[in-house]
């Protein structure tokens, strides 16, 4: 997933060295009750990724990962919309078997859910993301697992995680 999510990132590579704001906002996230730890993270030019797994797992062997981003200045550069789409076809682009679902749209917000299956040199995994925008820039936040899909109960109690997230201003 590392990689996976690297190519992903690497993408927006060339709009990161022309940013140079550092985050004002934090997100608050909220797991479950297992506990979790932080596998791996990156502050670089101010956008900020960081990927949280169960214990005793790593980012190079999970089965279970939170990721989270923050792109600053991403916001004035391209909408929600684009993200998502862009988002889409980049991985489409590494799995043609993907399935896709846009849950939820508005001005400043995106949900969608997305799982591939048989994909060469990827595992089998499916994920629910939110994309939030501010004035400060993109947040977006991914609960990912290594099954062709989550199961629906799962599925729910992750959704109204992501959706209870908040921004928190820092002063």
């Amino acid at each position: 997933m590392k990689k996976f999510i690297f190519s992903v990132i690497f993408l927006f590579v060339f709009i990161m060295p022309l940013l140079n704001v550092y985050a004002v906002e934090k997100a608050s996230p909220v797991f479950d009750d297992r506990p979790w730890k932080l596998g791996w993270s990156r502050n670089q030019e101010g956008a900020v990724y960081e990927e949280y797994v169960l214990d005793g797992e790593t980012v190079e062997n999970w089965s279970e990962l939170v990721t989270i981003q923050f792109f600053p200045g991403l916001n004035k550069k391209m909408s929600p919309d684009a993200f998502e789409a862009r988002q889409k076809a980049d991985l489409s682009s590494v799995c043609p078997s993907l399935n896709w679902e846009s849950i939820y749209q508005s001005e400043d917000e995106r949900i969608w859910k997305w799982n591939i299956t048989g994909c060469l040199g990827q595992p089998d995994q499916a994920e629910i993301a939110r994309l939030k925008k501010t004035d400060e820039g993109f947040h977006i936040w991914h609960y990912a697992i290594k099954k062709s899909s989550i199961l629906p109960e799962k599925e729910r109690i992750w959704l109204e995680k992501l959706r209870a997230i908040e921004i928190i201003k820092s002063e």
